[in-house]
């Protein structure tokens, strides 16, 4: 009963149309010109469905296009297109789009592409799948995923997952997540990177492993943020275990990294310096006075016998004159070496130990007292 009842239903369907000029109910194609049914004015009709060996050519398709190598539709296409190789669409297309290679529609898709390689839209609503690219040359509503880059020239809300990188050239709401970059233009949402973002004004978090750059930011969370209303400035600090470093402290009014390098002078063997990274939260209490929380990794003695402290620090912090900010906290530490030459640079008492004959684990609580000059 229910197969019966689909089937009135699309031949209502295909009725409806069947008042169209050059209307057919269905195309068997051989491979263009030797079609069975429309001959060589195959571009001139509109169909119900097409079946084409090698590639059909049509007018409009209104509900299924399959083809061996590929359909080149030169208006619009409604329902279901499949090819090997390509869907080609000269109008506004709606439903689904399944291909090896490439999907190309030169004005809007409303529905679900997916190709190997590629696909191409006007603007865009639903869902996109490529093995390489999605590009869309107008606006987007939907969700992106590639295996190499999502790029929008219009406007875009929702969902990009590239492999390497998504570019917006107007604005950006939803998510943006790449291994390599985001960019966008203003942007209300989050840009996720395991290199780098970048935007206009952004309304939300930007995270990357290493580099931010944005006009607006307030939570930029990355070693390095270029904020232009943001703060940026060089630090000096020194800690418990006699580190002295010198490093790059950026972000934006509430999140900023840290990014810097240094020496140790109380390590009595080997390699020096120092090299520490780590990620801050400001808490305004004034325009001059702030809470400044930080985690914070430090290598010390950079080499075969490295030591490596992860703390959290919660250090008051004071500007004055607007370039020059002091601060000083206590901190919570996690010290792990494979040297016991590094039990040196130790403080003396700690609440936890689990010492060996080749290694130091010591947790203990220190301080870090430090000043700034803000650009």
């Amino acid at each position: 009963m229910k197969k019966l009842f689909l089937t009135i239903c699309m031949l209502l369907s295909l009725s409806a149309f069947s008042q169209e000029e050059n209307f057919r109910p269905a195309q068997i194609n051989f491979g263009f010109p030797l079609s069975s049914t429309n001959v060589k004015k195959a571009k001139e009709y509109t169909n119900g469905f097409s079946i084409n060996l090698l590639v059909g050519i049509s007018k409009n398709e209104r509900s299924l296009a399959l083809a061996g190598i590929g359909n080149i539709i030169a208006n619009d296409a409604t329902g279901l297109q499949i090819a090997s190789v390509f869907n080609h669409i000269g109008n506004n297309g709606y439903g689904i789009a399944v291909t090896g290679v490439s999907n190309t529609v030169m004005q809007s898709y409303k529905g679900i592409q997916i190709a190997g390689v590629a696909n191409y839209s006007g603007s865009g609503v639903g869902m996109q799948i490529a093995g390489v690219t999605n590009i869309n040359n107008g606006a987007n509503i939907g969700a992106q995923i590639s295996g190499v880059a999502n790029i929008n020239n219009g406007a875009a809300m929702g969902l990009q997952i590239s492999g390497v990188t998504n570019i917006n050239n107007g604005s950006f709401i939803g998510l943006q997540l790449s291994s390599v970059a985001n960019i966008a233009g203003d942007v209300k949402g989050m840009q996720l990177s395991a290199v780098m973002n970048k935007a206009k004004k952004v309304k939300g978090v930007q995270f990357a492993t290493l580099l931010n750059i944005a006009e607006e930011s307030n939570f930029p969370i990355a070693f390095i943020n270029i904020i232009k209303n943001g703060k940026m400035g060089v630090a000096f600090t020194h800690d418990i275990l006699n580190n002295k470093v010198v490093s790059l402290r950026s972000g934006g009014k509430y999140t900023y990294g840290i990014l810097g390098f240094g020496f140790n002078n109380k390590i009595t063997e080997g390699n020096r310096l120092v090299a520490e990274a780590g990620y801050g939260i400001h808490i305004p209490i004034t325009e001059w006075f702030e809470i400044n929380n930080e985690l914070k990794a430090t290598m010390t003695g950079l080499g075969s016998e490295t030591s490596n402290n992860f703390g959290y620090f919660l250090s008051p912090s004071l500007t004055l004159l607007e370039h020059y900010n002091f601060f000083a906290g206590f901190s919570v530490n996690y010290f792990n070496s494979n040297s016991i030459n590094s039990e040196s640079i130790l403080p003396n008492n700690s609440f936890w130990s689990k010492d060996g004959n080749d290694y130091i684990h010591r947790m203990f609580v220190g301080y870090q007292i430090g000043v700034q000059y803000i650009f």
